[in-house]
């Protein structure tokens, strides 16, 4: 299994110094990936560590001239929130910028309040979603011509430029849905699953793999919480979700991934401060602990 981790760009302990120390540890650790948590105008009071938050798209154009080789990239982008082309020329950019090490993973995105704060349409999210991968695509294919009507958009003879780096941008999708399963079936390189509790999460494994005979060969890479001082392997998200957590239990976090790893998951991406206020020297030795055991 490979290992990416989230850097602390949301919550409480957030901050420049945090977001670089964790940077530049992860990749001389070896992870494989460095991921950005993204939301943009919470709500007050939500009950979530996104209140406070670092911008997820230009973190990374902070990411790229501090780190060499380490792949960047978003844990999930809500492209439905955002003017979807300015969005790709972004990613493009930062695909120039890194010397092709972009990655990203996207989703609907689940707080109604949020897209009402930013003028968007929170109920016909998932439609736009897939349009929106269809613009990735296209784009970055070196199309000059895009239509789609969900979107509100019609162009012709435009120019993409500079082009990215990589022929081809690698996209997760995120969430737990059916929804989601079908979207990374259909639209996307990987499905991008929260870990809930191993029984449950079988139960997923197998729809994502019966349900949608595309699915079959498609990577699953989970996004896995961290925290080297708790002493349980599960805790409650800010959507009342049963999640896993890995913990102060070595034998218990092997046997975590292991579990995982029997269900065909092949790459974790760590969030060493899943609620926002693990402190970023709790955060380094959480990820050294991980190295230690996984790497």
């Amino acid at each position: 299994m490979k290992f990416g981790v989230c850097v602390p760009n949301y919550g409480e302990t957030s901050s420049v110094e945090s977001i670089e120390r964790l940077a530049i540890e992860a990749e001389r650790l070896g992870f494989d990936s460095l991921w950005t948590t993204d939301h943009i105008l919470m709500p007050r009071d939500s009950g979530t560590p996104y209140e406070r938050i670092f911008e997820s798209i230009t973190a990374l154009a902070f990411l790229a001239p501090i780190t060499k080789k380490i792949k960047l990239g978003i844990s999930s982008l809500i492209i439905a929130m955002r003017n979807p082309v300015v969005v790709v020329k972004q990613l493009a950019t930062i695909d120039q910028l890194s010397k092709g090490r972009l990655i990203l993973a996207t989703s609907a995105g689940w707080n109604e309040k949020e897209f009402s704060n930013l003028g968007s349409n929170f109920h016909d999210r998932g439609k736009r979603v897939d349009e929106s991968i269809r613009l990735i695509r296209e784009l970055w294919d070196g199309k000059d011509a895009f239509e789609s009507r969900r979107l509100g958009l019609n162009f012709k003879d435009v120019v993409f430029e500079p082009r990215p780096v990589q022929t081809r941008l690698t996209i997760w999708i995120g969430g737990n849905s059916s929804a989601a399963m079908r979207r990374a079936a259909k639209l996307g390189d990987a499905w991008h699953p929260n870990v809930i509790p191993l029984d449950k999460f079988r139960e997923l494994t197998s729809e994502f793999r019966s349900k949608f005979p595309e699915a079959r060969e498609k990577p699953i890479c989970v996004r896995i919480a961290l925290n080297k001082n708790s002493k349980t392997s599960e805790y409650t998200s800010p959507q009342g979700e049963k999640r896993i957590i890995l913990s102060s239990n070595d034998e218990e976090n092997r046997r975590i991934i292991k579990g995982l790893e029997d269900l065909g998951v092949n790459y974790a991406v760590i969030a060493p401060s899943h609620d926002g206020r693990v402190p970023i020297d709790q955060q380094l030795e959480g990820l050294k602990m991980i190295s230690n055991t996984f790497l």
